[in-house]
């Protein structure tokens, strides 16, 4: 019996010992786009669509969100006509940051601030969808070749309360006193 006050004891303090602060959660969610046109090559006008992957557990109310990019790796960006938006927010356009030349250019890479495109309510597992509309005139200014998305999400999970030391403490009196409890009605 002396064992199982002993182990009761300690479990309360490891239980203490758990309950800390919530922090920050990174996350990193990336997207095949290669899988648009062919190979990845679009041309002519239209809009394409894809649903970025969120944190299983992020919702809105409750979580809160300290940052979020999204990075399009891209190449043979005229930098005009590429519109970007994530649920109907406009994001920016896809930039061209080295220069058109055939095959020798290593992928350009767009940042975005999505942030503000994540707001309440946001439903768990729900991703963010995210659309590019392009304008690619394949024998004036080329085609556009998309590789991948990645998209970063720094938030602050806010749905599951940290327990209260004093709360585990009780827990541990109560599981303490049951124990002295049996104790005392095995001996008689």
């Amino acid at each position: 019996m002396k064992k199982l006050l002993l182990a009761i004891a300690a479990s309360s303090l490891l239980l203490v010992g758990l309950g800390g602060t919530a922090g920050a959660i990174p996350f990193v969610s990336t997207t095949d786009l290669s899988q648009f046109g062919l190979f990845g090559a679009l041309s002519g006008k239209d809009t394409i669509t894809w649903a970025q992957a969120m944190p299983y557990d992020f919702q809105i109310p409750y979580d809160t969100v300290n940052s979020a990019t999204l990075k399009i790796y891209s190449n043979f960006v005229n930098g005009n006509n590429d519109l970007v938006t994530a649920e109907n927010t406009y994001l920016g356009k896809l930039t061209n940051d080295t220069g058109w030349t055939w095959f020798s250019n290593p992928l350009e890479t767009s940042t975005f601030d999505v942030k503000s495109a994540i707001t309440s309510p946001w439903a768990t597992g729900d991703p963010l969808h995210v659309s590019l509309a392009y304008d690619e005139k394949f024998f004036t200014a080329g085609v556009l070749y998309l590789d991948r998305s990645v998209m970063t999400l720094d938030y602050q999970n806010g749905s599951a309360p940290v327990p209260e030391p004093g709360t585990i403490v009780l827990l541990g009196a109560g599981l303490l006193g049951l124990g002295l409890y049996g104790r005392r009605r095995m001996q008689k």
